[in-house]
């Protein structure tokens, strides 16, 4: 048997399902607004929203917790090279127990394996400690590297931190940076230095 009852709970369904819809449309706005006001106060506080978490190896910050973190992942800021681009580094580190094998890890604010290698008896026992690296220095080559090494118009492409040939040296065994410059028709050169940052010498090709 039909009653009125009926209609009333029937009809009330679909305005019940109407004053539902602007709840989920407020809450989405509240959100879109929420975004918007983080993002303007990651800007306006100098923050770079599309760099955030990445590092930045070109300065003295990021030089210097680069080398925190490799203490902290390895034990020990001994290494045999590393390699600075300016949002990544890599850093071959010693197997334990042979010092002839080596494993090269790329870091950008964690460290993945890149590759195995080995090194000839003669070069397996030498090493650099980062923590003698003067990153300040370093980074205050720079501005001029490309004016040291005749190319204006270059850029610095990348840094090296490795073991190279002294003067009267059979291996390489003295520490060195090397901040290398590159233009865009192919002409390279580089400042070298020792890990205080001092100038030792500046090559071109």
């Amino acid at each position: 048997m039909w009653h009125a009852s009926d209609m009333s709970v029937r009809e009330a369904e679909p305005e019940q399902q109407r004053t539902s819809r602007p709840k989920v449309v407020a809450l989405a706005a509240v959100s879109v607004v929420a975004a918007i006001g983080i993002a303007g106060w990651l800007v306006m506080s100098g923050t770079n929203v599309f760099t955030l978490g990445q590092p930045k190896m070109w300065t003295a910050e990021g030089l210097e917790a680069f080398v925190d973190d490799v203490d902290e992942e390895f034990g020990t800021t001994e290494v045999v090279e590393a390699y600075l681009s300016e949002s990544y580094a890599t850093v071959e580190v010693p197997v334990d127990g042979d010092a002839s094998r080596t494993i090269t890890y790329k870091y950008d604010g964690g460290f993945t394996e890149s590759r195995k290698g080995t090194r000839s008896a003669e070069e397996s026992t030498g090493l650099i400690d980062l923590r003698e690296f003067d990153a300040v220095q370093t980074m205050a080559l720079l501005p001029d590297a490309p004016e040291m090494v005749g190319l204006a118009d270059g850029a610095v492409s990348a840094i090296m931190i490795r073991l190279a040939y002294g003067p009267d040296s059979v291996v390489a065994d003295v520490p060195e940076v090397s901040v290398h410059v590159e233009t865009e028709f192919g002409e390279t050169g580089s400042v070298r230095a020792d890990l205080a940052g001092n100038v030792v010498s500046i090559d071109t090709d």
